[in-house]
């Protein structure tokens, strides 16, 4: 499999590709109902393996950009005041801000909690802003 790999690898031109999965069927062709069986479940681990390092790299990036967008708001307002207006307890807000295990699974923002921080963050700004000391 490792030989067929590195021919896909370096296969740059459209020729190169097909040269490519000629030699993937002909070595596919000449393996014995065993090897083809071990060959198959090899590369479906593969795929599993470089799938499930995808969606890790994908979460990992969705995290950071929440972190971009939310600036130094985390450090000037109280998490415990935004995580209390979405029902939810610091904790919670924070092993999402910073993408901590829980579980055993990092944890993100569903699309519907990042609403939730928002809007919280939303009213506090209204606050802020119909707030009037003189």
């Amino acid at each position: 499999m490792k030989k067929i790999m590195e021919r896909y690898d370096r296969a740059v031109t459209p020729e190169e590709k097909e040269a490519a999965k000629q030699y993937q069927l002909e070595v596919e062709s000449a393996m014995t109902p065993e090897e083809l069986e071990a060959y198959t479940r090899e590369s479906v681990e593969d795929h599993y393996r470089i799938l499930s390092a995808i969606d890790e790299d994908i979460a990992d990036l969705r995290a950071e950009a929440m972190r971009r967008k939310l600036g130094d708001v985390p450090q000037a307002v109280s998490l415990s005041y935004i995580a209390g207006r979405c029902g939810k307890s610091k904790s919670w807000l924070s092993q999402r801000l910073c993408g901590h295990k829980v579980n055993g699974r990092e944890a993100h923002f569903t699309s519907e909690e990042a609403k939730m921080v928002q809007d919280a963050l939303h009213d506090l700004g209204r606050t802020l802003l119909g707030t009037r000391l003189v």
